[in-house]
C-alpha cells in the first residue's frame, strides 16, 4: 500500500543523542512510521562517521519507514536528496541555486546545506536528516564550504521544513514504488550538480577526470574521460570542482 503521512507519527526532544540511534531502537519495539525530531543533538553522525555539530535552530530529524527494496538501500539516499532539494525550492522565494553534489550532498549556491545518512534496521529503513536553518559549521572546520537557508535569505522554521521534507519523501518513495527508479532518475537529473560539466571524482583507488555525463539506472555516475566511459559506484567530488 501507498504511504500517507497521516500513517507517521511525530516524536520531539528538545535533546537528545542522536535521532537515529532512537529510531534504531523504535526498530527493535516493532515501531515503524515515525519522525523523531530534536531540538538539539549531542552525538549526531555523519556518513564518515564523524561528530555532527548541532545547535539549536537548525533541523535534525529521522523518518523511520517500511523498507520494501531490501537490496537497494542507496535508493534512499537519493529518494532523500530529492526530496530535500524539492523542499527548499518549494519556500524558496529568492531564486537561489539548489543542487545535488553525487550522490546526496544538498548544496545552496555551491555551499553545503544539510547531511544525509541512511541505515538499515531490521526491514525498516533509517534516513536521518540535519539541515543548516539559521547556522552552519565554520567552513574552515569542514570538508566543503557550508552555508544555511537564513543566510540566504529563506525563512522556515524546523518543524515546518520537517513536514514539508516528510511530505516530499512520501510522494517520491510511492512514485518509485509505482513507477521505478527511473522516474526518481528523470526528476533528480535536472538537479545534479556540475551535470554535463567537466568533474574531479575520488574514487577507493585514485582521483580520475571527466564529463558528468549521467545517472545510471541504479544511480551510478556516468564519467566520460576522453578515453573511456566509466561507471562510478562509489566516489566523491573533491575540491577542485568547487573553484
Amino acid at each position: 500500500m501507498p504511504l500517507n503521512k497521516e500513517d507517521f507519527e511525530f516524536i520531539h526532544f528538545e535533546t537528545i543523542d542522536s535521532t537515529n540511534n532512537y529510531a534504531k531502537t523504535l526498530c527493535k519495539l516493532g515501531v515503524t512510521n515515525r519522525v523523531v525530531i530534536a531540538d538539539t543533538q549531542t552525538a549526531g553522525r555523519t556518513t564518515k562517521k564523524q561528530g555532527w555539530i548541532s545547535p539549536k535552530g537548525n533541523l535534525y530529524f529521522t523518518m523511520l519507514l517500511p523498507l520494501k527494496d531490501t537490496k537497494n538501500l542507496s535508493k534512499y539516499s537519493f529518494l532523500s536528496a530529492l526530496s530535500i532539494a524539492q523542499a527548499v525550492k518549494q519556500i524558496d522565494t529568492k531564486n537561489n541555486v539548489i543542487k545535488i553534489k553525487w550522490p546526496n550532498d544538498i548544496l545552496l549556491n555551491t555551499q553545503k546545506l544539510c547531511g544525509i545518512l541512511i541505515e538499515k534496521e531490521d526491514d525498516n529503513v533509517i534516513i536521518g536528516i540535519g539541515v543548516n536553518i539559521n547556522s552552519s559549521p565554520d567552513s574552515n572546520l569542514t570538508r566543503y564550504p557550508t552555508t544555511n537557508l537564513l543566510t540566504n535569505g529563506i525563512i522556515t522554521t524546523p518543524n515546518d521544513l520537517s513536514h514539508l521534507i516528510l511530505e516530499n519523501l512520501i510522494n517520491n518513495v510511492n512514485l518509485y514504488e509505482s513507477n521505478g527508479f527511473e522516474k526518481i532518475l528523470s526528476l533528480i537529473t535536472p538537479y545534479m550538480y556540475k551535470f554535463k560539466e567537466n568533474i574531479f571524482i575520488a574514487t577507493p583507488n585514485k582521483t580520475i577526470t571527466g564529463i558528468f555525463e549521467g545517472l545510471s539506472p541504479d544511480g551510478a555516475l556516468i564519467l566520460n574521460t576522453g578515453n573511456e566511459t566509466q561507471i562510478i559506484i562509489s566516489g566523491e567530488m573533491t575540491k577542485e570542482n568547487f573553484i
